[in-house]
């Protein structure tokens, strides 16, 4: 760990350094005006110094030429912070004997890299040059603020700009002409592109037309730098797209103020239209579940009215044979609809966050023979063996409602895709010392490994599950119910035939004697 001395009479400035420091790993000492720093320096002689130009009492220049005139400080790194961008003032600082020059407001990655030139890992040991094996701009792919395209025929331009944009945290990309400009960003996906306007062939306001009229790179927002400043050029780049103009030469302090602006614009907007494009998938799938409901509840409601007529005619009688059967089927009918309505009602009241788990002790055996009896006669109606495999110390900390309803609808979802004389198996182990994760398996065709991810989320139904009715809110709400118990639900084995869901709840040991309640 390095101690790195922060001289900065700005507080706002002051506290952003020095958190940006201690979060690289180092020691912050600070001081607020020149001849503070200059004592401290003197007195603690720190392995790095950052020092503001503008300071009071005595300005950085001076404190770094008499720091420099320290035996001890000959070596050690100096680099000056300031709002101050001119090139004057940057070979300034270097004769004054400053080794970096950070832009105020200046971004946490960039100064980082600049600590990562002098101090690799967080230790003390001063170093020449960059470490190895940093990469060129000696900031770490996970620090970068944005990829940027500079686009310009003249090289000097370009080389100038990706210096700046580089040291400064950002990715670069370059191209030197209209055309490798359109094919870069096609590739790349920047999130700016910085465009000269007069270059051979095709000049920046065509490029810029071309790349806006593809929806591949329409989203990528486009800053013209260029010296054609008149106001009919301005109002031909924005007719092309452009989104704000860089005037050259190129001021340091504007450019990063611009590419930040427009970077952080995209993203925005980028996020208006990713959650616009959700709000629209959720409203078709609400639409879509209104459709489906109100055609699975009058399938469903329009088999017990027939069976209740018949009886109430009297060409249905208990004697005859198909009274028992038809009576099931009704039962079976009515609990799917209270099933759907519940499901619907409790996926939003746990989104809401109006539904809690009341946990208490439970036997998780007497749990899933509760779940049983409920589609005992819809697995009978179909020759499905329901088979339990719970040890008998199974103990679980949990509401046992709310579980009971969690297996209800997997073992009822098993049941439906499984074809007749299967199968649907619950089991359950120990997977850790206070988890237990309960299994689901059955004998059907499997759930496909591209659905296995999805059928979880609300309203998400796999072609098999529209062909065999359901809202897709059953799992929705499996999945909100064993979170709610701070466990995990999941597909096993996603693409296989017999699917296998398992879930996690918390085990009566995850709860001290004391607190535990025996349901």
């Amino acid at each position: 760990m390095a101690r790195i001395l922060i001289i900065e009479d700005e507080a706002n400035n002051l506290d952003v350094a020095r958190r940006i420091v201690r979060g690289a790993g180092h020691d912050a000492l600070t001081a607020t005006d020149g001849l503070a720093g200059l004592e401290m320096a003197r007195r603690e002689h720190p392995d790095a110094i950052l020092v503001d130009l503008l300071l009071p009492k005595l300005d950085g220049w001076s404190v770094t030429r008499a720091i420099r005139e320290e035996p001890w400080a000959a070596e050690i790194p100096i680099v000056a912070v300031s709002a101050l961008a001119m090139q004057a003032d940057r070979e300034r600082a270097r004769e004054a004997g400053c080794n970096d020059f950070v832009t105020k407001p200046y971004a946490p990655a960039e100064l980082r890299a600049v600590l990562n030139r002098y101090f690799l890992d967080g230790s003390a040991p001063k170093v020449a040059t960059r470490p190895a094996e940093l990469p060129a701009s000696g900031i770490e792919p996970s620090e970068r603020l944005g990829k940027v395209l500079v686009v310009d025929d003249e090289p000097a331009n370009v080389e100038l700009i990706v210096r700046r944009l580089s040291g400064n945290g950002y990715e670069t990309l370059t191209a030197n002409n209209g055309h490798d400009a359109i094919a870069v960003a096609t590739k790349e996906q920047p999130d700016l592109i910085l465009m000269d306007i007069m270059m051979p062939g095709l000049d920046g306001w065509q490029a810029t037309k071309l790349l806006k009229g593809d929806p591949k790179t329409a989203n990528i927002p486009v800053v013209f730098v260029t010296a054609r400043d008149r106001p009919e050029d301005v109002a031909a780049g924005f007719e092309a797209g452009g989104m704000m103009y860089v005037n050259k030469p190129v001021e340091p302090v504007e450019l990063f103020a611009r590419v930040r602006n427009a970077i952080y614009m995209k993203r925005l907007q980028d996020d208006l239209r990713r959650k616009n494009e959700d709000l629209q998938r959720l409203e078709g799938s609400r639409q879509e579940l209104i459709g489906m409901l109100g055609h699975d509840i009058r399938n469903l409601a329009n088999s017990v009215v027939a069976f209740l007529q018949l009886a109430r005619m009297g060409e249905l009688t208990p004697d005859r044979p198909e009274f028992a059967q038809l009576l099931g089927l009704s039962e079976a009918n009515i609990a799917e609809v209270l099933r759907m309505v519940n499901a619907l009602l409790d996926v939003y009241k746990m989104e809401e966050g109006r539904l809690e788990a009341v946990a208490a002790v439970n036997k998780l055996g007497d749990v899933v023979r509760r779940s049983f009896a409920q589609l005992t006669p819809e697995a009978m109606a179909k020759g499905i063996a329901l088979v339990e495999h719970i040890p008998d110390d199974s103990t679980v900390f949990i509401d046992a409602a709310l579980i009971v309803r969690v297996l209800t609808n997997l073992i009822s979802n098993a049941i439906k895709h499984t074809p007749g004389g299967g199968t649907v198996t619950i089991e359950a182990e120990l997977s850790s010392a206070d988890s237990i994760v309960v299994r689901v398996t059955d004998t059907g065709p499997g759930i496909p490994e591209a659905d296995a991810a999805h059928v979880f989320d609300r309203f998400y139904q796999t072609d098999t599950g529209r062909s065999r009715g359901g809202t897709g809110l059953g799992l929705a709400f499996c999945k909100l119910a064993v979170e709610l118990h701070g466990g995990k639900i999941g597909v096993a084995n996603g693409g296989q035939p017999g699917a296998i869901v398992e879930f996690t709840i918390p085990s009566a040991s995850r709860v001290a004697p004391a607190e535990a309640v025996t349901a």
